[in-house]
């Protein structure tokens, strides 16, 4: 995978800013979506056709779908909440899809712009619930009961 623009250079920061926390310190739920969510970027880069400049773009659906599926069985079988909210930003973007599969005049800066979005939000719930899990497994002060 070569990166040819700004916006890879950026996907890539925000991977690593979003994940590195998570692999580092998170507990299970962190880990298992942090890797996942590697595994994704790479394998959305590998089964993407570079040469499609409309319409949607069947394996990346492929990879969401399957992301979509291991973050809700974090999400129902985790005692976190950040897991629905990644469910739920990743869904939308799954969604986005489905959208433009069942009406492929949907703008495709719309869809570039809308899916980097929800990318984000999920890269966000794993952020902001990695740097909660220590806080989470801190032992009790002396005032607790």
């Amino acid at each position: 995978m070569i990166f040819h623009s700004l916006y890879q250079w950026l996907g890539v920061a925000m991977l690593i800013l979003a994940t590195a926390p998570a692999l580092w310190r998170g507990g299970w739920p962190e880990r298992t979506a942090a890797v996942a969510m590697i595994a994704a970027w790479f394998g959305s880069g590998l089964v993407q056709n570079g040469m499609q400049l409309w319409g949607i773009q069947i394996g990346v659906m492929l990879v969401d779908l399957a992301l979509l599926g291991l973050l809700l069985v974090i999400a129902l079988t985790s005692n976190r909440w950040w897991p629905m909210w990644a469910s739920g930003f990743h869904g939308m973007g799954v969604l986005l899809h489905i959208a433009v599969l069942l009406d492929p005049k949907v703008w495709g800066r719309a869809y570039f712009i809308a899916g980097t979005v929800f990318s984000v939000l999920t890269l966000a719930a794993l952020f902001v619930g990695a740097i909660r899990e220590p806080r989470r497994r801190a032992p009790a002060g002396p005032d607790a009961a």
